[in-house]
């Protein structure tokens, strides 16, 4: 038998319906059913970030993050300073029957997709955000200012081209374009530090990495220089064979170092829990889900290589 909450219900400027619940009895059954529905409420793939965005809205709204388990009362109390970021270091795991707590930085990433999609669903000619990254350059401008962040994502959709959607440098450009005066002038600057402290720009990053590569190995200088080879029989040409070999290698270590750089920046900014979180999102030929066993792929490539190079 379900026991009917005491609540009151009223719609906030986000457009979210808020729900105030009378007693502490009724926040600990509504927290704990939001709990259980971390996982059950996901009817698709695409639907993650959005109703992971929904439940923690609820929990920030209704203040729910302020019920705190009591050891030596074995009771359930309200703490008046406990913060939404205390409930997620100290109880999410529980709650939520994660393997770790949910950081305030993923957090913030599920509210801002779920208001922003929220949003734009009100409009008929307006597409929504599909992918996390997309909305993570302007998080914090969603969960201040709705109103202006619909104005950027309104932009990215403008700028995105022959796209299905905009990237996130899509959103970027589009934050610098309309996003507020002052944001604007730090992202300018973020972009501008971003790009010139990559890791290929500075040796000792690029060390400290750690994502781990094959080391390339220390070749000797060639023993025949050009002129003799040159002196050949005349049945291939050394320059040409010799060009396309190097170039080959250089494509390969150029989109390997891509790959690389985009899988590193990707989880040093979002964490390892975000890039697991896409690999079960279905975007077609875009899809990562398989990720793994792409990886797997390139090495056994590598061993191949290795093995001619061998024979």
């Amino acid at each position: 038998m379900t026991t009917q909450l005491s609540k009151t219900e009223i719609v906030n400027n986000n457009n979210e319906v808020v729900i105030s619940y009378v007693t502490t009895e009724d926040k600990v059954q509504a927290l704990q059913s939001l709990g259980s529905e971390w996982y059950s409420s996901i009817k698709a793939e695409n639907d993650i970030y959005f109703q992971r965005g929904r439940i923690l809205r609820e929990i920030v709204n209704e203040k729910l993050y302020k019920v705190k388990f009591n050891k030596e009362t074995g009771t359930y109390e309200e703490k008046e300073n406990r913060e939404f970021e205390d409930f997620l270091k100290e109880d999410s795991k529980v709650f939520f029957k994660r393997h770790k707590n949910l950081s305030l930085n993923s957090a913030n990433n599920y509210q801002a997709f779920y208001l922003l999609c929220n949003r734009m669903l009100s409009h008929q000619n307006f597409d929504e955000p599909v992918l996390l990254g997309q909305i993570t350059p302007m998080t914090h401008l969603i969960l201040d200012d709705l109103d202006k962040a619909e104005e950027v994502w309104k932009g990215a959709l403008a700028c995105k081209g022959d796209k299905e959607y905009p990237s996130t440098s899509d959103v970027e450009h589009a934050f610098i374009v309309h996003g507020p005066k002052k944001a604007v002038t730090v992202r300018v600057q973020h972009q501008k530090d971003k790009f010139y402290n990559q890791p290929r720009y500075k040796k000792e990053e690029v060390q400290e990495e750690p994502i781990s590569f094959v080391e390339e190995p220390v070749i000797n200088k060639p023993e025949i220089s050009f002129d003799k080879l040159e002196k050949y029989d005349g049945s291939i040409d050394a320059s040409i064979k010799c060009k396309a070999i190097a170039s080959s290698y250089h494509q390969a270590k150029e989109s390997l170092s891509t790959f690389k750089f985009t899988l590193y920046n990707f989880i040093q900014e979002n964490g390892l829990e975000a890039l697991n979180e896409l690999k079960k999102i279905d975007v077609g030929v875009y899809s990562i889900n398989n990720l793994d066993n792409k990886i797997k792929v390139l090495e056994q490539d590598l061993i191949k290589i290795k093995a001619l190079l061998n024979d």
